[in-house]
Order: structure tokens, then C-alpha cells, then sequence
């Protein structure tokens, strides 16, 4: 099959057809006319805004514009009104959601439209709240990318979502549909763009306005045309770039449709024996997801998922990997330890016996101790009762505690871990195979 057979196959199932093109462009019209009843400034950003969307893609991003002059808190409120009157104009159904301020979901006519409150500003005016940037970006590639290469960037989109690098917000630390729209308005075509992409070395920097701007420091550096202070892949991480740059090479050398459409696969029993037979030992501590934007959850999840590993390492219990993924029920902190159990026992090391105050101190210290202070050479020497000496029972006690957020774990994970559940061995085993997701994340990790 040729590259252009490819592009045209995937195209037909990923790029909007004449009857979604019509239904949205109609509701779109009843939004904006809803703006304009309120004498709203309402400006369509995002996908749909920029004629970039994918099929089935219903989220509508709809940027209610004001005055910079206005001050923030009037314009939280005044956005906030608007957006709720345009939900009872359009017969929406509305839920407030926070970010930077807040704004308004409203789900209509099988379409989910965010409400957003935000200053107009020009291209190079300093930005007064972070969404501000937004409505600039739709009117640079509004500008810049012909009509005729918007399937370009369908194309590459939907392929950084077969490589699963797609998506620039904490779940995912890959790239933005804005960034795919930036790389085929400087390098091109779809094969373009992975040709260059596939000759990626940290670190990268894509200028398409050829800023000159070197000031960064992440591996891809995209520099944003209307904020030259702005990389606009500042959180893709270096795990996805790398991803990112393979998958452009695997499909140069061999193009295939599957490239852009793989498969979830999970963990199958022959991997799961492999993993088992690393002699390593899992424990997981398994959470139901509070209601909490993502933006805020997972960095959240992680730190603690990092505070943990530090309880753990400070108790010798040493790890070989840690993860912390969530789906949409569920979030976990999964350590595979290479050391989970130590003797009941713990040597402390103390100072020479010459050093007479430090002697004495530690000597007092550990006088009444497991066993008592002894001399080893010219050093002291105590032993003292380890706490837990197993780590599963070191996770199983920060279930009971109530200080949790003074140790490091932040609020939106601590209730949740007290009421979690502690999966080892089998248990943990039997929990990946009823979760797919949780399988394919395992194996990506792996395998990938």
C-alpha cells in the first residue's frame, strides 16, 4: 500500500464528514448567535475554530472576550453570567469547572461546549490570565495554514495518538493539537514533518516566525508565534519525545495504517511470566478517583507517589521502578521493590569512641534499645527495633494515619489512600487482569 493509499484510508475515518461538518457548523451558528443576543464577544477556538478537528470530536471551545481594563474579578463574574445565559439560550445542561478562574461546560445537542472567560488581547501584548493566548493561536493558524493542508495535521494528530504521545496537559506530557498544527505550518506535509521529526536530537527548537529565542531548556522546544516567551511543547517529556521520534522512523521505513490505529494490548500470560520471573516483588496501592480536574489530581498523585518511594528507600526497602497511573474509576501508587523485607533488626552506626561528647550522646540515645550500644573497633554501635520490616506493612500503615498531609502526601490523594486498598502478589495480579487498562499500561511500560 502507498503512502498516499495510507493517507486517504486513514482520512476516511478520521476526518469529518459533509453531515458532521453541517450538524456542527449549525450549532456553532446557534452558539455565536446566542454571544451576540448577550452582546458577548464569543470567539470559536481550539480544533473547531481552526477547521483541525477529528471525527466524533465534540468538544466546542468557545472564549467569551473582554476588555483588559476590566478587573479579574468582574470578569470572572461578567463571564460567568454570560456563559450561564448562553447555556439556557442553547437549552444546555451547565456544570462549573475551575482552571486558572472559572468557566462553564454545558453539554447540548450531543456536543460538550467550555464556556471561557478570558482578556482580548494583541499578538505581543503581555497576557493577563493564562487562556488569553488562546483565541491568538486560532487566528495565527487561521493565517498561516493553507486549507488544503488541515488534513495534514488531522493526519499527524491522529498519529501522535497511534504512537500515544498525544495530549500536552499532566495525564499525558505529550503533544498539543496546537503544536501539530505549528509543525505542519513550518515543515510541511504529514511524511514531511515525521522526516524531520524522525532527525530529532535534543534539544529541538522549532521557530516557525524565526524568533531566534534560545532561552529554554526542555528537549523540544516549540516556540510559540504569538508569545515568543512561550515553548508551546514545554510538557512533553522526554520519554514521549523519544517515543515520538521511533515511531516517525518505524513508519518512514515501513508505512502502515495500524501505525495510526494500534491496538490496546495488555499484558498476555507469557509477559506476565517475565514479569513475575524478575524475582521482584509488587505492591500497589489501589484508590477510587476523587472528582477533581486532572490538571490538579495527578500532579498531586505523583508527588505522593514520590513521597512514598522516599518512606520506602528511608526504611532500606529499595525500589526498581515505580509507577503512578490512573483511569477513569481508580488511581494508583505501584512500586516493584527488589528488597521488601529486612531483619527486625537495624544497625545505627555511631561516632568514634575518642569523640566523647557525641559518644556520650549517642550512647544515652540507645542505652535503653533493642540490645544495648557496643564498640566495634574504635566506632560505637547500636541496634535498634525496626518499625515495620516489611514494606507491604509500611504502606498498610498509611492507611491509619491522620498526618498524611504534614508528611508530603497532598489532600486530594490522602482520604483516598486511607480508604484504598493494599493489592500484593496475587492479589495485585488478579487486579491488572480485570483492568485493561491497567494491563496495556504495564505492558507499554515494559514492553513498549
Amino acid at each position: 500500500m502507498t503512502l498516499r493509499t495510507i493517507k486517504q484510508d486513514v482520512l476516511r475515518k478520521i476526518k469529518p464528514d459533509l453531515h458532521e461538518e453541517r450538524r456542527t457548523e449549525e450549532f456553532v451558528v446557534k452558539l455565536t448567535n446566542a454571544c451576540n443576543e448577550l452582546n458577548v464577544e464569543g470567539e470559536l477556538c481550539g480544533s473547531l475554530g481552526k477547521k483541525t478537528w477529528l471525527k466524533g470530536d465534540h468538544d466546542v471551545d468557545m472564549f467569551l472576550l473582554f476588555p483588559p481594563s476590566l478587573p479579574r474579578k468582574e470578569l470572572e463574574l461578567k463571564g460567568m453570567t454570560a456563559a450561564k445565559e448562553i447555556a439556557r439560550k442553547i437549552q444546555g445542561v451547565p456544570t462549573v469547572k475551575y482552571a486558572e478562574h472559572p468557566y462553564l461546560r454545558i453539554r447540548a445537542e450531543g456536543f460538550a461546549v467550555d464556556c471561557v472567560p478570558c482578556y482580548k488581547i494583541a499578538s505581543g501584548d503581555k497576557i493577563i490570565s493564562a487562556v488569553d493566548r488562546s483565541p491568538l493561536h486560532t487566528r495565527y493558524v487561521a493565517r498561516k495554514l493553507p486549507p488544503d493542508f488541515r488534513d495534514e495535521v488531522r493526519l499527524l494528530k491522529q498519529f501522535c495518538k497511534g504512537a500515544g504521545v498525544y495530549g500536552s496537559d499532566v495525564g499525558h506530557h505529550g503533544i498539543s493539537g496546537y503544536a501539530c498544527e505549528l509543525l505542519v505550518i513550518t515543515h510541511g506535509k504529514f511524511e514531511a514533518v515525521l522526516k524531520e521529526v524522525a532527525k530529532w536530537r535534543p534539544q529541538i527548537v522549532v521557530d516557525a516566525e524565526r524568533t531566534g529565542k534560545t532561552k529554554f531548556t526542555e528537549p523540544l522546544v516549540i516556540v510559540d508565534p504569538v508569545d515568543a516567551e512561550r515553548n508551546v511543547a514545554a510538557n512533553m517529556n522526554a520519554e514521549n519525545l523519544i517515543r515520538f521520534v521511533e515511531a516517525a522512523k518505524k513508519f518512514l521505513f515501513k508505512p502502515s495504517a495500524e501505525a495510526f490505529f494500534p491496538t490496546q494490548t495488555v499484558l498476555d500470560t507469557e509477559k506476565k511470566i517475565r514479569l513475575k520471573s524478575r524475582g521482584t516483588k509488587f505492591l500497589a496501592l489501589k484508590m477510587k478517583k476523587p472528582d477533581v480536574i486532572e490538571d490538579t489530581l495527578l500532579p498531586q498523585l505523583r508527588k505522593a507517589a514520590s513521597r512514598v518511594a522516599s518512606l520506602l528507600a528511608e526504611n532500606d526497602f529499595s525500589l526498581v521502578r515505580r509507577f503512578a497511573p490512573a483511569d477513569e474509576a481508580h488511581m494508583y501508587m505501584i512500586y516493584e521493590l527488589n528488597v521488601w523485607k529486612q531483619p527486625v533488626v537495624k544497625r545505627m552506626d555511631g561516632p568514634f569512641v575518642f569523640a566523647k561528647k557525641h559518644a556520650d550522646e549517642f550512647v544515652k540515645k540507645y542505652a535503653v534499645g533493642y540490645f544495648p550500644p557496643y564498640v566495634d573497633g574504635e566506632q560505637w554501635h547500636a541496634e535498634k527495633r525496626r518499625e515495620h520490616a516489611e514494606a507491604r506493612a509500611l504502606l498498610a500503615s498509611l492507611k491509619t494515619r491522620k498526618d498524611l498531609p504534614s508528611m508530603g502526601i497532598p489532600l486530594h490523594v490522602a482520604e483516598p489512600l486511607r480508604k484504598g486498598e493494599l493489592l500484593e502478589d496475587e492479589d495485585f495480579w488478579k487486579d491488572v487482569l480485570k483492568n485493561k487498562a491497567l494491563s496495556s499500561f504495564l505492558r507499554e511500560k515494559y514492553f513498549g
